[in-house]
């Protein structure tokens, strides 16, 4: 585990497009290395970056991309949120071949992690952690350390403080995310994370036990998870 403090989110922003290029053009002798991305807010100064910089990238056609977790729409369940979101703010923005964007959703999840089992598993995935914790759509009071892959129906979410409740007009009553044994088994993660609202939960991840109830702890655990914080974020466990 590595823990890098920078001054402000343009700085957090900058040290992530670093280490991500880096790490990815490491391994310039593999020939697919295969990248899972977050959608939200922290990651959005990041993505403008990158898209700047990918030219920076040896071989971008080696990078196959992938979406960890998606809540389906209601009435297209081959859609949702995190793909909409990344289309949004990072693929639709660039020149990735389509192909070599690979899209999770509630229909195709078990073929989905089949084929990136047998393509060689994550090699780097990007992280944001909500204040109480979660990552990927793994939340508090839902997620056992020990799962993989699977569906999560809405209803239990109802009592997470992260959650926004979902309109059931819009939205499926269940969703599909990668769990902590997939996350862990990625030989590179990055999570950024920004502001005063994060510091408790950062706080928690530093200096805490590592339990289920504050999922994003069993990624201390991981020797190649980099944690990437501005000044605010850290403002209680520096203490």
């Amino acid at each position: 585990m590595r823990v890098i403090t920078t001054k402000n989110y343009e700085d957090m922003s900058n040290k992530a497009l670093e280490l991500f290029i880096d790490i990815i053009n490491k391994d310039e002798h593999k020939k697919r290395i295969n990248v899972a991305l977050t959608g939200g807010k922290t990651p959005l100064l990041f993505y403008k970056k990158l898209i700047s910089n990918l030219d920076k990238i040896n071989e971008l056609e080696r990078i196959h991309f992938y979406n960890f977790d998606e809540i389906p729409y209601k009435n297209d369940l081959s859609k949702g949120i995190t793909i909409d979101d990344l289309e949004r703010i990072f693929y639709s923005l660039t020149k990735i071949d389509e192909g070599n964007i690979h899209k999770m959703n509630i229909l195709n999840w078990k073929e989905h992690i089949k084929q990136l089992e047998t393509d060689g598993g994550l090699d780097l995935v990007l992280l944001g952690i909500g204040i109480d914790g979660h990552f990927c759509g793994n939340l508090s009071g839902v997620t056992k350390f020990g799962d993989k892959t699977r569906l999560i129906k809405n209803k239990d979410l109802e009592n997470n403080i992260s959650v926004p409740k979902l309109d059931n007009n819009l939205f499926h009553d269940e969703y599909v995310t990668m769990g902590p044994r997939e996350i862990m088994a990625t030989k590179n993660i990055i999570m950024i994370a920004n502001g005063e609202n994060k510091a408790e939960i950062i706080d928690q991840l530093l200096n805490g036990p590592v339990v289920e109830d504050i999922p994003s702890t069993i990624l201390t655990l991981h020797p190649y998870f980099n944690l990437i914080i501005d000044e605010d974020a850290n403002k209680i466990a520096k203490k």
